[in-house]
């Protein structure tokens, strides 16, 4: 009786706990705006291809599928991340019951993987990171069964899994490679023979191979991108950092649940099934470190670690009396202040006034300068404004010009957002040197009349006999170094666009 109604309680937690996470995202996309890589990843789906020079194309599939089905607009855009949170909670709380965790613990685990500030702020974002956690939950899930039961829709399952993390995104690549360490050092390693594994890993290669041989036939643009990222864009944070720096992504509040589950999976007798998850986090987080890479890189590892010390955490505090439901009350209640500063649960307005109370930007992980409002929000801000702005200098040009006119962009947000919104004023499709969009070139133009924004003019004078501003772009919340941008007007070029294009590549 009690255990018949132990696993409704579970069962029932679980997927309330799931459409809760769901619903508190979804209610919530729609408070800003769109942000930069959501707005490239929408021209990344109106051109398909099999790579693309700072990602896979998983995210551009995705993207392509939801304008083809939903639309555009920002809450049809975040559906699925949502929902790919709201799935990262119950696969959570799912793992934790497999390693005997009650319906408390269980809890326990999903309430701190759904309000880290981390997992808020992605789950809100048509991006890469949104579905990162989850495929890496996935795969490990799946093989903790297919270690154990040994069957063959399991092995397929992880094949598809993992391979979906790779053309998802090539951090994937760091986490199997530390998987299978932490795999060949532990009694798991037996699956590593297993012809199940082989299939699995064949799948998981065949399903990145395209993508793969596309950045080769581009000379591997997603190398020049991280070389120069870690050289002129990421903040280098140190070892001590790095690791401070993962208790405020993941909530200081939660870091006992973790902790505990990294500490159970390396020494605990109950957790043998995952012990090489353990020993993944620690050779992962050393190469991430070794690699100065962003401390974000390695927040998609949590959820097993939560599920892991929820049940640990349990135990311990129920040894006084009222403790476990005092953690998990402060939990919440600290999970929710803080969540307006991940998460736009607020007005904007509302949020700078909140803002001065609660600030925990302390997780900087690009050189440039923040304004009022912090990156991950800046980024959502100020669009609109930027292709209004253009238009506007476009309106003002004779009907001869603006026939033979272009847009060129130093950013491609910038390029994006005209893109996206520029149809509405009738403006021609931008170019712009970055990352993809130096791969999709002119377009044709002639670059007889040129509208630059974000080019610095000692650039543009080195193509353009004429150069006059005529016009200034403005938002006082958006980051600094893409506010107050004049907006030239280039004519007379030294030679055609073709030409001088190879000069604005800049992969970063």
């Amino acid at each position: 009786m009690s255990e018949s109604f132990s696993i409704d309680a579970a069962t029932v937690l679980t997927a309330t706990c799931g459409v809760a996470t769901f619903v508190f995202h979804i209610l919530n996309a729609g408070k800003y705006g769109y942000q930069r890589d959501e707005l490239y990843f929408i021209s990344c789906a109106r051109h398909l291809a099999w790579g693309y020079v700072d990602q896979p194309p998983l995210i551009a599939v995705v993207a392509k599928i939801v304008l083809a089905i939903l639309g555009d607009s920002l809450y049809a855009i975040r559906l699925l991340p949502a929902l790919a949170a709201a799935l990262t909670v119950v696969l959570t709380g799912r793992l934790a019951r497999r390693l005997g965790a009650g319906v408390f613990a269980m809890g326990l685990a999903m309430l701190g993987i759904g309000l880290a500030p981390f997992y808020l702020a992605v789950g809100n974002l048509l991006t890469m990171n949104a579905f990162e956690p989850l495929l890496w939950l996935g795969t490990a899930y799946l093989f903790v069964r297919a270690d154990e039961e040994d069957r063959l829709p399991l092995w397929l399952g992880l094949g598809i899994v993992a391979g979906l993390g790779l053309v998802n995104k090539y951090s994937m690549f760091f986490f199997l490679g530390s998987c299978i360490i932490g795999i060949a050092l532990t009694p798991a390693r037996r699956s590593l023979r297993r012809p199940g594994f082989l299939l699995a890993a064949a799948i998981a290669l065949a399903m990145v191979a395209p993508t793969l041989a596309w950045q080769g036939q581009h000379e591997w643009p997603q190398v020049q991108v991280l070389r120069d990222a870690a050289a002129r864009k990421n903040v280098v944070s140190g070892p001590f950092a790095f690791y401070a720096q993962q208790l405020l992504m993941m909530d200081p509040l939660s870091a006992p649940l973790w902790l505990a589950g990294l500490a159970v999976l390396l020494f605990g007798a109950s957790a043998v099934p995952l012990r090489w998850y353990g020993i993944t986090y620690v050779v992962l987080s050393l190469g991430y470190v070794a690699l100065d890479a962003k401390v974000y890189y390695l927040a998609p590892i949590y959820p097993v670690l939560y599920a892991a010390g929820a049940p640990a955490i349990t135990a311990w505090f129920s040894r006084v009396r009222g403790v476990t439901i005092a953690y998990a009350s402060l939990l919440f209640a600290g999970g929710l202040a803080i969540a307006p500063d991940a998460f736009p649960l607020l007005p904007l307005g509302t949020f700078l006034r909140y803002q001065r109370i609660f600030d925990v930007r302390g997780v900087k992980m690009e050189r440039h300068p923040e304004g009022e409002v912090p990156q991950h929000f800046a980024d959502q801000l100020g669009w609109k404004t930027l292709v209004a702005t253009l238009a506007r200098a476009y309106d003002a040009l004779p009907p001869r010009k603006r026939r033979e006119a272009v847009i060129l962009t130093h950013d491609y947000g910038q390029a994006s957002a005209v893109d996206f919104f520029g149809p509405r004023y009738g403006l021609p499709p931008a170019v712009s040197g970055h990352n993809n969009y130096y791969l999709w070139g002119t377009h044709g133009a002639s670059g007889k009349v040129v509208l630059a924004v974000g080019v610095p003019r000692k650039k543009l004078s080195t193509e353009f006999g004429t150069i006059r501003q005529v016009g200034l772009y403005h938002d006082r919340y958006v980051l600094p170094d893409f506010n107050n941008l004049p907006i030239y007007l280039c004519t007379q070029p030294l030679e055609p666009l073709a030409v001088w294009w190879p000069a604005v590549k800049h992969f970063i």
